[in-house]
């Protein structure tokens, strides 16, 4: 018998998600240059970096935004050339110097993560609005979660969605599930339904963290009717995706049979899978199940090191646990 009692995820927004570096080159000056950078991409595309880098070096040499621009990714992705985040913010600098939008949003992200510059979310939070302001999505979409968290600038939850209803009209999908969440925060039914219609396309669509979220409403009845069995087709997705959340929630469903045939070999399988992908909740609960044999053969060492594995994780019912004889 567990002591713990499994509980389900509970639907939360994300800290900031920052977005790979686009690949589209900037807009060049000249068609001369539009061509040559055409062809420049391909060979970076074709993994040709010998090329890439011989047919960028004058562009480059010349003050081309859009080369630097290039030359900055294929230092920061280590392509061809030794990786060199320091290079990269050096040459995004450059290209940004000249309006360039892309390497000005690329900039923001360098600078807020710390990654070849030292970590200044005031100058991210500068360049994600310069970036924003001439219509880049994704820093529309960044730019809104600093508003919103507060983060290199004063909180304003009406920025914030601003931001990211502007990010999330172009398509711009962390946006957009984003959004749907604070729409699901609201106390309004008008909002709760955006929510839920927000969440399901993004579901349907296979983003990951909304078919997680999207069951986990009907496994509670949060926004929609409580439905277990649906619930668990969308928790199930996002679970054989490596959601971590769901696949510790999959488990408390077959425990329980909830929404599924109680099913302690399959509980187990998903404890175990969860465990693994560091849900501490699971680490301790297989630990349990190891200690009493349940679902499993009694196995104390087993037990101790899931304990161990939650403890370093500061859960203190495991590290009162190792304490105490098993």
């Amino acid at each position: 018998m567990l002591s713990k009692k499994f509980s389900a995820g509970t639907v939360a927004l994300s800290t900031i998600i920052f977005c790979a570096l686009p690949s589209l080159a900037q807009s060049p000056e000249s068609s001369d240059e539009i061509k040559e950078l055409s062809k420049i991409r391909g060979e970076i595309d074709k993994k040709d970096y010998a090329t890439a880098l011989k047919d960028l070096k004058p562009l480059v040499e010349k003050g081309s935004k859009g080369a630097q621009y290039h030359l900055a990714l294929m230092y920061l992705e280590g392509q061809g050339v030794p990786e060199d985040p320091t290079k990269a913010a050096e040459l995004f600098q450059k290209a940004s110097d000249q309006g360039g939008q892309h390497s000005t949003y690329n900039l923001g992200l360098l600078y807020a993560q710390g990654k070849g510059v030292k970590q200044d979310l005031n100058k991210a939070f500068t360049l994600f609005k310069k970036a924003a302001d001439h219509g880049e999505a994704d820093a529309q979409y960044n730019l809104g979660l600093l508003y919103l968290y507060g983060n290199g600038t004063k909180q304003d939850s009406k920025l914030a969605e601003k931001y990211l209803d502007l990010a999330a009209d172009q398509g711009q999908e962390d946006a957009q599930y984003n959004r749907s969440l604070l729409y699901l925060a609201s106390k309004s039914e008008p909002d709760k339904a955006k929510a839920v219609k927000m969440l399901e396309a993004l579901a349907n669509k296979g983003y990951v963290s909304a078919e997680y979220n999207y069951g986990d409403m009907y496994l509670q009845g949060v926004a929609v009717p409580k439905d277990a069995k649906k619930a668990a087709i969308w928790i199930t997705k996002a679970a054989n995706a490596e959601c971590v959340p769901a696949q510790y929630d999959l488990a408390l469903m077959y425990h329980h049979g909830d929404g599924v045939p109680k099913d302690e070999k399959q509980a187990v399988s998903w404890l175990e899978k969860a465990a693994k992908n560091g849900s501490v909740n699971a680490q301790y609960n297989l630990g349990l199940r190891y200690e009493t044999g349940t679902g499993v053969r009694k196995d104390v060492t087993q037990a101790k090191q899931w304990f161990q594995m939650a403890a370093d994780q500061g859960d203190k019912e495991a590290k009162h646990k190792l304490t105490t004889k098993i």
